[in-house]
């Protein structure tokens, strides 16, 4: 590395497209790594007796996004600051840029499997969906890794055009992966709605917004993403201000379905009538007639009706919060 500029002739591609696009993605990724942090302490707080298995993935997500977010910062540092007006160290690509790719990929897969691994224990034990949401969460792994190795043997600006597709085909990948979860998910708690007990019915409502934001936003994000990289031509890396985004926001989603689990087993409460006060008349042979106040609750009927509804629902709800962990 040099620490002073090396004379040459400037760079031809325009870095605001190119080296600020990374620069942008990398300070956006540490908007939502920050989300994540404070997921980590609101789940070590509230959730200190789940299961190890759990504590283990958490901890792996964290650790990968964690690298992610120190690689990228390495990399953006090393082109705009350490190598500062040296335009030779431009035109190359360099490692860590390139490796936090590939823990962005194995967050990106355990968030999946993870999903996916919910869907298996909603559906019933079918291995239909699994059967193809987990070859597609791995061969996303696989074609990162495969792009990185690629890219390191030849750190040259042009072959790493030369490997947009790949790119593409990864964050293609990750799009139809994600919103199929999204969608399978949904169903499948659509499905168990009972009709007959509107504490589960609402339980089950939550799941599904819960299930929608599982795929949404990573979807959206990895689509958008393909595309500006399938149109993107040499040394534009705009696609960059989303791609550095994904490694976070895959850790955000699965922490936020974790962390939202008081909110969907405790945010329905039992529908209880308003409690008012009577002005009930209480006289004696002699005396004058004087109001005293009671607290009378209109909710006792309403309250049996709906507590011996739920005992009959209690099954089919516990059934729901289990198949997702919860």
């Amino acid at each position: 590395m040099s620490s002073s500029p090396v004379a040459c002739a400037p760079v031809t591609s325009n870095l605001d497209t190119s080296y600020g696009a990374i620069l942008g993605g990398v300070c956006l990724g540490f908007m939502f790594y920050g989300a994540n942090c404070l997921q980590i302490f609101v789940y070590l707080v509230n959730y200190p007796k789940d299961r190890i298995a759990l504590k283990v993935m958490v901890a792996a997500l964290w650790a990968s996004d964690t690298a992610h977010q120190i690689l990228g910062t390495i990399g953006i540092w090393q082109y705009l600051i350490t190598n500062y007006g040296n335009y030779v160290f431009l035109e190359e690509t360099h490692v860590p840029l390139l490796l936090a790719l590939v823990f962005s990929a194995i967050v990106s897969t355990i968030a999946q499997l993870f999903l996916t691994h919910k869907i298996w224990q909603l559906s019933g034990g079918t291995w239909i969906f699994p059967a193809f949401l987990v070859p597609a969460a791995l061969s996303q792994l696989a074609l990162t890794c495969y792009y990185v190795y690629r890219a390191v043997t030849d750190l040259t600006v042009t072959n790493l055009s030369n490997l947009d597709s790949y790119a593409t085909a990864v964050n293609a990948l990750a799009a139809g992966t994600d919103i199929i979860i999204a969608v399978v998910m949904c169903a499948l708690l659509a499905r168990q709605r009972t009709g007959f007990s509107k504490r589960t019915d609402a339980m089950l409502v939550r799941l599904i917004i819960l299930s929608v934001n599982s795929g949404l936003w990573t979807g959206v994000f990895a689509l958008i993403s393909a595309v500006m990289a399938g149109v993107a031509v040499q040394n534009d890396l705009q696609y960059a201000w989303l791609q550095f985004c994904m490694s976070p926001l895959y850790c955000n989603t699965i922490l936020g379905c974790l962390n939202a689990r008081d909110f969907i087993n405790n945010g329905v409460h039992k529908n209880r009538g308003p409690a008012f006060n009577l002005p009930i008349s209480n006289s004696r042979e002699g005396d004058s007639q004087r109001p005293v106040p009671l607290n009378v609750a209109v909710e006792t009927k309403q309250a049996t009706d709906t507590d011996s509804l739920e005992d009959q629902t209690l099954q089919a709800s516990s059934r729901g919060k289990q198949s997702l962990g919860f």
